[in-house]
């Protein structure tokens, strides 16, 4: 669990104590861990995760202003960012690694049956109009429940994962995707549009 250290320790670390800055990185490594394995789902990718964003912490903690954020919120955030940025350089990867495959084939090769429905062109051609009807819905609701509801529906996120993820209880999580479904429900004309809609995604 993310809680805040004293700012005195913080103002110590900020002004180069290597023992408020061991103090700081010993206080987080635990709950970044617990949220990279959350994100990643594998335990080595979670610990190479919590190595980068104790790096990241540490250079960048001079940065930290508190505007409006708690010490343990904006790492929190580093920690999830650090795991998406990770996430996202390994689909450009792939999508390349795919793409160079398909030039290398005389010929050219047909493009295989992927059990990622984001990445079945057949999918998205059918779906091209729903989906962006879909995505401006979500562009309007709260960005807490737009977040969980993408989580749980298009990245097939567990609730305590979406949880740890988020940073907040398991009980708040439900209340963000019940009323986002609902939100939605309201925003597409009917509660059967949605459904269709975010079956469609899952």
């Amino acid at each position: 669990m993310f809680v805040d250290v004293g700012s005195d320790l913080i103002r110590r670390a900020q002004a180069g104590d290597r023992q408020a800055l061991v103090g700081v990185v010993e206080a987080y490594q635990g709950p970044v861990y617990t949220v990279a394995l959350a994100v990643m789902r594998d335990p080595i990718d979670a610990a190479d995760m919590t190595q980068e964003t104790c790096v990241r912490l540490l250079r960048r903690l001079g940065t930290y202003r508190g505007d409006g954020s708690s010490f343990a919120s904006w790492v929190h955030r580093m920690t999830v960012n650090v795991c998406f940025d990770t996430l996202r350089r390994r689909r450009r990867s792939r999508s390349s690694s795919l793409e160079a495959r398909v030039d290398a084939q005389p010929g050219g090769w047909a493009e295989p049956t992927s059990t990622d429905v984001w990445e079945q062109p057949e999918w998205r051609l059918e779906h091209d109009e729903s989906e962006r009807e879909l995505s401006s819905a979500l562009a309007e609701l709260p960005r807490s429940q737009r977040q969980a509801l993408t989580l749980h529906y298009l990245e097939d996120r567990r609730y305590d994962e979406i949880a740890a993820m988020m940073g907040v209880p398991l009980n708040t999580v439900k209340s963000h995707i019940l009323r986002g479904k609902e939100r939605l429900a309201a925003l597409l004309d009917g509660p059967k549009a949605v459904q269709s809609g975010l079956a469609a995604a899952v």
